[in-house]
């Protein structure tokens, strides 16, 4: 009879640890999708900040192309809006982007100033979004993640309730440094491409997982062209190319087969 204090004591921390990797899950976590997201193809190319003629594309293949980039140094925002022809076919879904890069020379204040002025910019992008997504491309160091979070948070108070926030991340946010669970985003990409010394490792767990399984990380991925594709079960991809979009590499793309285990460990 006394061990059964101890007996019950363990059986409760054994049912809140299971409880919580539920709800770290990839089902556990996860939110409702956004009617936005919910009609977005399936599929979409990004589209840097250089010329682009994308008309080829088919009608069901989305473009994610920058529409605006922002630099943070010191106290000041400095605005870049594109320079760069990109040309569409009538109807293509369309979803701006916002390139958010940090100086190193000057690091930035990260002032509410600073938060207010990238979120202004994002908010006057979303005008152009017509399937009602914008995404916001802002990658930070582990000091910085507050202030991330807080513009993030920022934005999609302000943002149209019927406009979709879409926010790309680090492998690493959605792997073992993941504190992405309480970011106010709607969508979260995680970038399975450039991922560092441990690439090859992290892709071998990639493809033993069939892809990100934390709770805010499931529904979207990023791919590189010039590195191979990996078979995963998120819904969404998006496809980065390190050089112009032609339909030759673009079928090129569709060619190659995805990977199902490691090409190299």
């Amino acid at each position: 009879m006394q061990r059964l204090p101890a007996l019950l004591l363990t059986v409760f921390l054994l049912t809140c640890f299971a409880l919580a990797l539920r709800m770290d899950s990839g089902a556990g976590g996860a939110r409702p999708v956004h009617p936005a997201l919910a009609a977005l193809p399936a599929e979409l190319v990004w589209a840097w900040e250089r010329p682009e003629d994308l008309r080829w594309l088919a009608p069901d293949i989305g473009v994610a192309y920058v529409a605006s980039s922002v630099l943070l140094q010191g106290d000041e925002t400095r605005v870049y809006r594109r320079a760069s022809a990109l040309l569409l076919a009538p109807g293509a879904a369309r979803v701006p982007v916002l390139h958010v890069d940090m100086s190193w020379r000057r690091p930035p204040a990260l002032s509410e100033a600073q938060s207010r002025r990238v979120a202004d910019e994002l908010l006057r992008l979303a005008a152009q979004a017509n399937r009602k997504v914008v995404q916001l491309d802002f990658e930070v160091r582990r000091s910085q993640r507050p202030f991330l979070a807080r513009t993030i948070g920022a934005i999609r108070a302000r943002l149209d309730p019927s406009i979709a926030l879409s926010v790309t991340a680090l492998a690493s946010w959605c792997l073992d440094d993941y504190w992405l669970h309480d970011i106010a985003a709607d969508e979260v990409v995680p970038m399975a491409f450039r991922m560092g010394q441990a690439q090859h490792a992290l892709r071998a767990r990639l493809l033993q997982q069939r892809g990100f399984t934390r709770a805010r990380c499931g529904a979207a991925i990023g791919f590189s062209t010039d590195e191979p594709m990996m078979a995963v079960r998120e819904g969404r991809r998006y496809y980065f190319s390190p050089q112009a979009w032609s339909a030759a590499r673009w079928q090129a793309l569709r060619d190659t087969p995805r990977s199902t285990i490691p090409s190299r460990l």
